[in-house]
């Protein structure tokens, strides 16, 4: 595939991934708001609440961070669109796994819990991610 056209679909992928991501009202927060209350369960350090508020931040604005990364793909900052689509999709990916893996403990296991918007969007995210070329 030409080097044009990968970039371009990169950045749709890119632009389609930040739409689910937004919609889906899932953005990385919930994910980590709940790891960081099954750790402060098990461990009872409540000092946790502090450690966990730069990673919540960062995890709230996976989806807007994936959008810039698209923004840059268009204006061919490549480098830096990987960096922020890997930063966006790099929380939800961490949930993505976390929802795989209650998906399975659920004794009634369905595809239908763990695929939703917010699982497309990062999968979209990293398929975009891996797309982006730079001249050689």
């Amino acid at each position: 595939m030409k080097l044009k056209k990968r970039n371009n679909l990169a950045f749709f992928l890119a632009v389609m991934s930040s739409f689910f991501l937004i919609i889906s009202g899932t953005n990385g927060f919930k994910t980590w708001s709940q790891i960081k209350n099954i750790l402060i369960d098990v461990t009872g350090f409540s000092f946790l609440n502090y450690a966990f508020i730069p990673v919540l931040i960062v995890a709230s604005l996976g989806a807007f961070s994936v959008l810039l990364g698209a923004i840059l793909i268009k204006k061919k900052k490549r480098l830096y669109a990987k960096i922020f689509i890997t930063l966006g999709s790099g929380a939800g990916l961490i949930g993505l796994i976390f929802n795989l893996l209650v998906a399975i403990a659920i004794s009634d296991f369905s595809l239908n819990y763990f695929f939703s918007f917010s699982s497309i969007g990062i999968l979209l995210a990293i398929i975009s991610q891996k797309l982006i070329k730079k001249k050689k």
